[in-house]
């Protein structure tokens, strides 16, 4: 384990006012699962804490413990202290938010820095990880069932449950200890992968429709339209995961899911790479980040192919620059 000193765990220790912790919009398991862990260890430490999000918990997260008491976001409420967590900065909670103090913890590279008390390791293999680290650091016997499965949530997710190149040594030594401490790894992964809907499964056949190959191969991508949800009686966070189907094909090295998001105007783009694209250099070019096997942004762009256009343009750079050729 990380033998470290972590500047947020004294602050956090003398914190007398409110905390909100708080996770990017349209949370995935790491962000959820991070921000849940914090959440209940604060409070097991007699904190004034709370935790919110722009969205509602999707469904495929549920399960994770006391998410029904994560507050919706904009609340108009004051917290002394803001912790957004699995985020690049603030403006990843998609909303406004009214805080004193402003702390990022989380594993992605670059984004706004806050100051010492941000907890940010681009090596780690999930926010989660550094959540459990924090704990550790503090008082590693407050680990309990509940706080052991909210972690375990983050780090499994995020490594495509131990599949991911993030995968190492220390994160088995992680999962290990989360299991010794309650977490049930066969519930964790039925709850998040095994509960679809028929709806869902509709979504995803029309979605397959638009998988197209470019780049001879080297890129797949699909199309998520708004209307595919409306039509199928799903939304947007069933969305989520679908990028891995192009992803699976075989000689590809870039895949991305193109999601229409008509109320905000934009393209959403997920992106993911299998082993030499830095898929984070692509996304940052196009205003978003994240990591090199994953990454997102967003395209302002009235039609898909106008979307489309703008973001193989940064692919075929991306693939030149790494010299990545069939």
């Amino acid at each position: 384990m990380r033998e470290e000193t972590i500047p947020l765990v004294e602050l956090l220790k003398e914190a007398k006012g409110s905390v909100l912790i708080l996770t990017h919009e349209n949370p995935d398991g790491d962000a959820l699962g991070s921000a849940m862990a914090l959440y209940l260890f604060l409070k097991k430490k007699g904190k004034n804490a709370f935790v919110g999000c722009k969205d509602r918990v999707p469904h495929f997260l549920d399960f994770i413990p006391h998410c029904e008491e994560v507050i919706s976001l904009p609340d108009g409420r004051y917290y002394d202290i803001g912790i957004i967590v699995d985020s690049a900065g603030f403006y990843r909670a998609g909303t406004e938010v009214k805080v004193g103090k402003r702390i990022r913890i989380d594993h992605h590279v670059g984004g706004e820095f806050y100051g010492m008390h941000d907890y940010i390791d681009p090596k780690a293999p999930a926010t989660a990880s550094l959540v459990y680290e924090l704990i550790k650091s503090w008082d590693c016997s407050a680990i309990d069932g509940d706080i052991a499965t909210c972690i375990y949530a983050g780090l499994a997710t995020d490594t495509g449950f131990f599949r991911y190149s993030n995968t190492t040594e220390y994160t088995f030594d992680v999962a290990r200890d989360l299991v010794k401490h309650g977490a049930n790894p066969n519930y964790v992964y039925r709850m998040f992968s095994e509960r679809e809907s028929v709806n869902k499964m509709r979504l995803i056949s029309k979605v397959l429709d638009t998988l197209s190959l470019y780049e001879e191969g080297l890129v797949a991508g699909i199309t998520i339209y708004d209307r595919f949800f409306k039509e199928t009686g799903t939304e947007y966070s069933d969305s989520e995961g679908l990028v891995n189907y192009p992803r699976s094909l075989e000689g590809v090295e870039v895949a991305f899911a193109l999601i229409e998001k008509p109320d905000e105007g934009v393209w959403k783009v997920s992106l993911r790479s299998k082993v030499e694209v830095d898929v984070s250099k692509i996304a940052e070019r196009l205003g978003g980040g994240g990591h090199k096997y994953a990454s997102g942004c967003k395209i302002k762009a009235k039609s898909q192919e106008k979307a489309l256009e703008m973001l193989l343009a940064e692919i075929r750079k991306q693939l030149d620059i790494q010299k990545i050729r069939v």
